[in-house]
């Protein structure tokens, strides 16, 4: 077992005895769980089990119940500067596109990022090297030809790779994905793969929640399972990606296959 002092080094989120109450229904139930730099996890579960809100709790957007057997710690420390929390996690949620005002375009949703306000005009106040760093991110996620564009004109795609180019602007070493892959055209998620990859390679630890499992990245070692609000299993993809704890976890009869780090999953005959 690790001794207090390595475990602060590693861990950068730590969750003991955590509840979490929406519109006075228990959403998250006992949630007891260390989040450490080097792994890349990916959160399964069935709708409405949770994934979202335990991923808010990370963006400090939701806040579990107090009492005097919890805790909750952000890089070691409950009390962590929301402004501070942004500079080192990037996040990623569906609800987003619906904080973006109508008109504003592509390049100043992106600049916004340095002042974590959305439909703020920053782009008349950034500086060369922040200038310099978001046209390299307007180049690495292919939005060149559209950056003069109302966010609101884009496809999904392209408003994902927008908000996730936004999210990378302070080089975070952490994402926290909401549904990355969801109503991509394959463009975008040929893209989306490649960038996270790349992300990864670079150190990059990434959490995301997706509902399609061939979207898995390959370079995900662990694995949470969510259900009903609370952790079902925790473990690695090649523990927990199979057809029989699927099966379970989505009450479905379904045939999971993987084949070089890549999933998939087929209707199982009956």
């Amino acid at each position: 077992m690790r001794d207090k002092s390595q475990k602060d080094l590693i861990n950068w989120a730590s969750l003991k005895n955590i509840n979490v109450y929406i519109d006075q229904n228990k959403v998250l139930s006992d949630i007891n769980i260390n989040l450490s730099y080097g792994e890349n996890i990916l959160i399964l579960g069935p709708n409405g089990s949770g994934k979202s809100t335990f991923l808010k709790l990370l963006n400090r957007s939701i806040y579990p119940i107090a009492s005097n057997n919890s805790s909750f710690k952000l890089f070691n420390t409950e009390n962590i500067n929301i402004w501070d929390l942004r500079k080192k996690i990037g996040f990623l949620f569906k609800e987003m596109e619906q904080r973006v005002n109508n008109g504003v375009k592509l390049y100043d949703l992106i600049t916004s990022g340095f002042s974590g306000i959305f439909n703020s005009r920053y782009s008349n106040l950034l500086s060369e090297r922040e200038k310099i760093k978001i046209n390299n991110l307007i180049n690495e996620w292919d939005l060149r030809n559209i950056v003069h564009n109302e966010f609101h004109s884009l496809s999904d795609g392209q408003k994902r790779r927008a908000l996730l180019a936004r999210a990378l602007v302070y080089e975070p070493n952490i994402l926290v994905l909401d549904e990355p892959f969801c109503n991509l055209d394959i463009k975008s998620n040929f893209i989306l793969n490649k960038n996270l990859n790349k992300l990864i390679n670079q150190s990059v630890n990434i959490i995301y929640v997706t509902h399609n499992i061939e979207s898995i990245l390959p370079k995900t070692n662990r694995v949470i399972l969510i259900k009903e609000g609370k952790i079902l299993k925790d473990g690695s993809p090649y523990e927990l990606i199979n057809t029989k704890t699927l099966s379970d976890l989505y009450n479905i009869s379904i045939k999971v296959i993987e084949q070089e780090g890549y999933w998939r999953m087929l209707p199982l005959n009956n």
